[in-house]
């Protein structure tokens, strides 16, 4: 027995320093215990009204005497705002400024000791979603981001109800919007304003009238010199001309009432060709703006190309009247208007070159052939 009896002690002595070492660990009273281990936690703050904020916590150790709350507004100092008893675990903030952030922190006290803080901060002031301490905002689309689920440009897109892309939604027109229009053949083609004129951007490659009925093709120069009806052709008749530059027509096919325009469209009048020029400063520098850039399709120099209206002009040549000859193609775009000269048989044209940036104006005969771009009614 007395050779077992120190290791009792032994054991004694253990079990009791372990006892109280962890009891200490969650002891407040005891000043040697970590501050942090009995400090509140899962402190929140609720924005009760534009005065008001409520503040609400947990505290796991007991043997505690209250909680004191301080206060912060913006970047000043803390100070104390309330002491709550030990049972308490919230506490309503009121006669607040409304546009202020306030800071928040709560510790847990007793007769000699405090614990750490637990601290929140608050944004006390709505963003433009009404939401409390958001990040939504406004700029010219209105109130965006945060919650609000829009992104900061959704207003902006194509307004205008005629385009392909039309944006219902859009309050803000970027510039862009597509437009197309397709003929009775089915060909489909790019259009582009000048101005407030919707223009085709491509020449025009119709066969038939808007009736459905069928435009005289004419291949032989004699029948072509001779003929008194709507016709047209291609390019030295070589088919391929028409996929980049389109179809020549004459100009009895431009004055059919039957319309070799797509639907909604016509051929423009010499007035709606001047008005356009006028719009891209006049008849000295509009034939640059109007006329495709580069030398893919135009003879060099292509002088003065620019292409800035959009309207991608293109070099078609002509078919001469009396010959019926083909003549210029990469150097000349003749364009017909519905307009008549000083003669019933005589139509204005308007023309671009290659080695000028003017845009200018003949009469030509009707059984003369032309390229077409049409405009939107």
């Amino acid at each position: 027995m007395k050779k077992l009896l120190p290791f009792i002690l032994l054991m004694t002595c253990v079990f009791l320093l372990t006892t109280c070492e962890d009891r200490e660990r969650s002891n407040p009273v005891d000043p040697n215990v970590d501050p942090d281990a009995w400090a509140p936690s899962n402190l929140q703050a609720e924005v009760i009204n534009d005065t008001q904020i409520k503040l609400t916590w947990t505290q796991e150790v007991e043997q505690i005497s209250g909680f004191r709350i301080e206060r912060k507004a913006d970047s000043g100092s803390f100070s104390q705002i309330a002491e709550v008893d030990a049972d308490g675990t919230e506490y309503t903030d009121t006669g607040l400024n409304y546009g202020t952030d306030y800071t928040y922190r709560v510790k847990a006290f007793t007769d000699d000791n405090e614990s750490d803080y637990t601290e929140t901060t608050v944004n006390f002031w709505q963003d433009c979603n009404a939401d409390w301490g958001g990040s939504a905002y406004e700029n010219e689309c209105g109130c965006v981001g945060g919650n609000t689920g829009l992104e900061e440009d959704f207003c902006y897109g194509c307004t205008d109800s005629d385009a392909d892309n039309y944006d219902p939604y859009a309050i803000i027109d970027d510039g862009s919007c597509i437009y197309t229009v397709t003929d009775i053949d089915g060909n489909v083609y790019q259009a582009v304003y000048i101005g407030d004129k919707l223009w085709m951007t491509e020449n025009l490659k119709v066969t038939h009238y808007q009736n459905g009925e069928a435009i005289s093709y004419i291949t032989n120069n004699v029948g072509w010199a001779t003929a008194t009806s709507g016709a047209y052709c291609v390019y030295d008749n070589n088919q391929t001309n028409a996929e980049t530059y389109g179809y020549l027509y004459n100009g009895y096919a431009v004055e059919d009432s039957r319309n070799i325009a797509p639907e909604g469209w016509h051929v423009p009048q010499d007035w709606e060709w001047q008005v356009s020029v006028n719009y891209l400063g006049g008849d000295l520098v509009a034939g640059g703006k109007l006329k495709e850039v580069g030398t893919e399709h135009w003879q060099s120099p292509n002088t003065g190309a620019t292409n800035e209206s959009g309207f991608t002009g293109l070099p078609g040549g002509e078919r001469w009247p009396v010959s019926g000859d083909f003549h210029s193609i990469t150097y000349i775009g003749g364009f017909w208007t519905s307009s008549t000269s000083i003669s019933e048989d005589l139509l204005w044209t308007w023309y671009l070159g290659y080695n000028y940036s003017d845009a200018y104006r003949i009469d030509s005969g009707k059984w003369s052939g032309y390229s077409v771009r049409c405009v939107k009614d």
